[in-house]
């Protein structure tokens, strides 16, 4: 037994990506392109969802659109993660409760009651399970911001969204090296694993802040990679526009020890765990050539539909 290593991109919308070619000009729909995605790879992440809250129609859809291996990351609404928010991205009951604003200004958790954070974050469920019911869930991801450091209190809400969450596979991204300081890195390691939550480990430029690129496994049902790309000049450019954090093209010699982990893991894993290989350097077609270069050098067949001739990686 082994397991299942699955590889994909962290969106299939973003418009560099539309831009680029990858989609042939039949795929002029949102269905028509996801549908086209997924015979080029099994996976995907939906990062629509940080800006706003998925639909269960657009759930249904995503199911009955994609083959019945086809698997769906969700990335958590902004507002659960400690981000902002678009007023205009807040349902019509809580846009009605929080009152008129200026400019769409931005929305702070802290300003939500927390009978309207249970009830939002229960609306934002509602498709995910049924993903989940679906058996097309991969994981849903909680990507916290660099600001977000260990504390006692921000352990306790790692805590909280496990209850909450159910028997939803959860995926934990930290932005802040506290985290791994000593003293704290095993405390850390340790709450997710007995909260089954799997720590998202990150490939990413190397700064002051970011966590290192360890791979540490914490859930029973598998485990997580996020590629950022490794564009250390964008990363560390506060007024860097995401595209220009994001913009950078992997090769095979920085992918070669991740390969080489993946491969060890899926030896030592049962074929109901799952290793998640996700690429987020979503410029252009770079993450979906990043993908399928892992998936070539893993041997997989996940790119050799669509892909094979089409991607150059000489």
């Amino acid at each position: 037994m082994a397991g299942e290593v699955r590889i994909g991109i962290c969106s299939w919308t973003d418009r560099t990506l539309l831009q680029s070619g990858f989609y042939p000009a039949s795929a002029n729909t949102p269905a028509g392109r996801l549908a086209y995605y997924a015979s080029c790879f099994d996976t995907v992440e939906i990062d629509s969802s940080y800006y706003s809250l998925p639909s269960v129609q657009n759930a249904f859809r995503w199911v009955a659109g994609t083959p019945n291996h086809f698997a769906f990351g969700v990335k958590s609404f902004a507002l659960f993660t400690f981000h902002r928010a678009k007023f205009s991205s807040l349902p019509a009951w809580l846009k009605s409760e929080l009152g008129a604003r200026m400019n769409d200004a931005p929305v702070r958790r802290e300003e939500l009651s927390h009978e309207q954070r249970v009830r939002l974050f229960g609306e934002f469920l509602k498709p995910i399970e049924i993903l989940h019911s679906s058996g097309r869930l991969a994981y849903l991801l909680f990507q916290f911001p660099p600001s977000w450091s260990f504390s006692p209190e921000n352990v306790a809400y790692i805590k909280r969204l496990r209850e909450i969450s159910g028997p939803i596979p959860l995926a934990l991204e930290v932005r802040n090296n506290t985290w791994f300081e000593r003293g704290v890195r095993d405390k850390f390691l340790g709450a997710l694993a007995d909260q089954n939550i799997a720590y998202a480990a990150v490939d990413e430029p190397v700064s002051k802040w970011t966590v290192p690129d360890e791979w540490p496994v914490t859930a029973e049902w598998g485990t997580v990679v996020r590629f950022h790309g490794r564009n250390r000049r964008g990363w560390s450019d506060p007024h860097a526009s995401v595209h220009e954090r994001f913009d950078y093209e992997y090769d095979s010699s920085e992918l070669e020890d991740w390969v080489g982990k993946a491969k060890k893991l899926s030896g030592d894993f049962g074929e109901r765990q799952k290793i998640l290989l996700m690429f987020n350097n979503c410029v252009s077609d770079k993450a979906v050539r990043g993908a399928a270069l892992m998936a070539e050098m893993l041997g997989i067949p996940v790119a050799s539909r669509s892909l094979q001739g089409s991607l150059d990686f000489e």
